[in-house]
C-alpha cells in the first residue's frame, strides 16, 4: 500500500475558471457575478474528484432497519485505518455522530488495487446498543456504501437458566444449555448451534459472593449443598442476540488476514451467576467453560468462538473465562476464496439521472451472501470486489420511489463477465437537473460548488431519503411535479438543508417566492433547471479553513 503522510492537511481548493461550467447556461457561464447586483464573486470549487475513495457510513439497527439516533463514536484502525480522513483532510482518532451515518473519504496519496489493497477496521460504540467491529479490505476505488448493523441491548433475548450435573470421567461438573430454558423475552427457537456452559464442582468451591465470602469451604461441601436444594443451587443470567444477518468480513486463515463469506451467530454475555441464592462476586481462581457444537447441516468450513483485533481471530469451540466479565461472539464462515474483483455491471436508463441502488447477493439456493450500494449516474459501470466464484442473484430493493422494481439479476459466475441492468423510470416522474452554489456564512463573497453525496426526498413524506451523486454543484435527478422536496448534505456530524419546489411556469421560470434561494430554467434538452443559493449554517469554510 502506498502511503505518502497526509498529515492533518486543510485541503488546498482549486479555483476552476468560468469556461469549465459552458453547459450549465448563464447561471454558470458567468458564475464570477452576482446574480442580483452583478458584483465579481469568487465561485470555489470543492474539488473533491480528487479524492478517489469516498465512503458512506450507515450505522444501522440490526431489528429496525432504520438509522439509529443515538449518540455514536466510530474509530478506525488497522493498517489503512489512519488514512480515513474528513473532506477538510483531517484524521481524528474519532467521529461523533447521533445522526446514523457519516461522510469520510480516504487520503488521495493512497492509491488502492487489487495488489495493493486498503485494509482497515471500524469500531463503533453507541448508546444503548451492543459495540460493533468488522474489518474491510477494498480492492478497488470508487464511491462505497458500508451498512454497520447495531443490535440493540434491549432487543437481547434474557434467559435464566440451571445446570445439570455431569459425573464424567475426572472433576464432576455442572452443564448448562440455553436450549433447556425458558426465554424471558421470547420463545428459545430452533437454532443450527448449541451453547453450553460448564462449572465444574471444585471450580464452584473457590467462588466468592459479593462481599468477598467463599460460599463454600470444600468440593463436599458444594456436593452437600447440591443434594439438599438442587433445584435452586445455581443459575446463570444471560442475555444474548442472534438476529445477525451473512456480510463479507477479514478472518485470520492460518496467520493470513483473509475476506471470507461471514456471519455472526450468536452474541451474548453473563450477566449474573446466583449461587445458593447469592450472586458471585470473584471466579477466586475458578473458571466458567463454554462450550459450541455446530448441529445444522450442512457443517461450515469455520466454525467457533471468535475474538476482534482489527480481524476477526477464530478461538475453537470451547473458550474459557477466568473473571467475570464473560462475553462472546459465536461464528461461522466459509473458507472459500474470493475473487479480488468480479463480474462488471453497468446500470442504465432512458432517463438522465443519479440513483443510488441497493442489492442484497444470494446463492442460488436463496441463502443471503451479502449487500452492495451501487451509487452514480446513468450509465455507469461497477466492478463488484470479494466475489465468491459461484453462481449468485442480485435482489434489488425497492426503496427508491422514483423507480419501478428491477428484475433480480442472475448471474453465472460473480467472478466474471459483464451485465447491464436497466432501471425504468416510475409514472409521473420527470428529469430536473439541481445546481447547488452555497456560501460561507462570514464570507458571502465565497461561494462553493461540492462534489459530494447528497440525499433528497418529499418533504414530511414516509419515503427514505433518495441517495444521489453530485459533482461541481451539479446533479440530476427524478422528481414528481408539484411537490415540495428536501435536499441535503451531511458534512461532519450536521445535515445542511435547502427546500425547493418541482413547481414551474412554461418557460421554467420558478413558481415559488421564497427569496432569492432558488430559481429556475428551461435547458435545451427540455429539463428545467434548478438553481439554489445555499448559506452554510456551520463551519464547513473555517474546516476548509477559507
Amino acid at each position: 500500500m502506498k502511503n505518502t503522510k497526509f498529515n492533518t492537511i486543510k485541503i488546498t481548493v482549486v479555483i476552476i475558471i468560468a469556461a469549465l461550467f459552458a453547459g450549465c447556461s448563464d447561471y454558470l457561464d458567468n458564475p464570477l457575478k452576482d446574480k442580483e447586483t452583478g458584483d465579481d464573486i469568487n465561485l470555489l470549487i470543492l474539488d473533491f474528484n480528487f479524492f478517489n475513495t469516498r465512503m458512506t457510513y450507515k450505522l444501522i439497527d440490526v431489528t429496525t432497519g432504520e438509522l439509529i439516533s443515538s449518540t455514536a463514536t466510530i474509530s478506525f484502525s488497522g493498517e489503512n485505518g489512519n488514512d480515513i480522513v474528513t473532506f477538510s483532510g483531517e484524521k481524528n482518532p474519532e467521529y461523533v455522530s447521533d445522526l446514523g451515518q457519516l461522510e469520510l473519504t480516504v487520503d488521495p496519496a493512497v492509491t488502492i488495487s487489487e495488489s495493493s489493497p486498503f485494509k482497515f477496521s471500524v469500531n463503533v460504540e453507541a448508546e444503548g446498543y451492543n459495540n460493533l467491529t468488522k474489518a474491510f479490505q477494498l480492492k478497488n476505488e470508487g464511491k462505497k456504501t458500508f451498512e454497520l448493523y447495531l443490535s440493540k441491548t434491549e432487543d437481547e433475548d434474557e434467559s435464566e437458566i440451571g445446570g445439570e450435573i455431569d459425573y464424567g470421567d475426572g472433576d464432576t461438573t455442572i452443564v448448562f444449555s440455553k436450549v433447556e430454558s425458558d426465554g424471558l423475552k421470547s420463545a428459545v427457537e430452533e437454532k443450527a448451534y448449541k451453547i453450553q456452559y460448564e462449572i465444574s464442582l471444585n471450580d464452584l468451591a473457590k467462588f466468592k459472593d459479593t462481599n468477598g465470602d467463599l460460599f463454600f469451604a470444600s468440593s463436599e461441601e458444594v456436593t452437600e449443598a447440591i443434594n439438599n436444594d438442587p433445584e435452586n443451587f445455581i443459575s446463570l443470567s444471560l442475555k444474548s442476540f442472534s438476529n445477525y444477518s451473512p456480510e463479507i468480513d477479514v478472518v485470520n486463515i492460518d496467520g493470513i488476514p483473509t475476506s471470507v463469506l461471514f456471519q455472526k451467530l450468536e452474541t451474548g454475555r453473563i450477566e449474573k451467576i446466583t449461587l445458593v441464592g447469592r450472586e458471585v462476586g470473584d471466579l477466586n481462581g475458578g473458571v466458567v467453560k463454554l462450550n459450541s457444537e455446530y448441529t445444522g447441516a450442512p457443517e461450515p468450513d469455520i466454525f467457533g468462538f471468535a475474538v476482534f483485533s482489527d480481524v476477526w481471530d477464530i478461538l475453537g469451540t470451547q473458550s474459557v473465562y477466568n473473571s467475570l466479565d464473560i462475553s462472546y461472539t459465536l461464528v461461522k464462515a466459509s473458507a472459500e476464496n474470493l475473487c479480488d474483483t468480479g463480474s462488471k455491471i453497468t446500470f442504465q436508463s432512458g432517463v438522465t439521472s443519479s440513483f443510488s441502488i441497493d442489492a442484497d447477493v444470494y446463492d442460488m439456493n436463496d441463502n443471503l451472501l451479502t449487500t452492495i450500494n451501487f451509487k452514480g449516474n446513468f450509465p455507469e459501470e461497477f466492478t463488484v470486489e470479494n466475489t465468491p466464484q459461484k453462481a449468485v442473484k442480485l435482489v434489488f430493493r425497492d426503496n427508491n420511489p422514483a423507480f419501478k422494481p428491477i428484475p433480480t439479476l442472475q448471474i453465472d459466475n460473480f467472478c466474471s463477465g459483464s451485465y447491464t441492468v436497466n432501471v425504468d423510470p416510475k409514472e409521473n416522474y420527470e428529469q430536473y437537473q439541481v445546481v447547488l452554489k452555497a456560501y460561507c456564512p462570514d464570507n458571502p463573497g465565497v461561494a462553493v460548488a461540492p462534489t459530494y453525496s447528497g440525499e433528497f426526498k418529499i418533504k414530511d413524506s414516509d419515503n427514505p431519503w433518495q441517495g444521489v451523486d453530485m459533482a461541481g454543484g451539479v446533479v440530476d435527478l427524478l422528481a414528481l411535479p408539484g411537490q415540495e422536496y428536501e435536499f441535503r448534505l451531511l458534512w461532519e456530524d450536521e445535515w445542511e438543508y435547502s427546500t425547493l419546489f418541482t413547481e414551474f411556469a412554461d418557460d421554467g421560470s420558478y413558481l415559488h417566492e421564497i427569496g432569492s434561494d432558488v430559481s429556475s430554467e428551461l435547458m435545451e434538452d427540455g429539463r428545467v433547471r434548478i438553481k439554489i443559493d445555499h448559506k452554510f449554517s456551520q463551519s464547513v469554510c473555517d474546516d476548509m479553513n477559507w
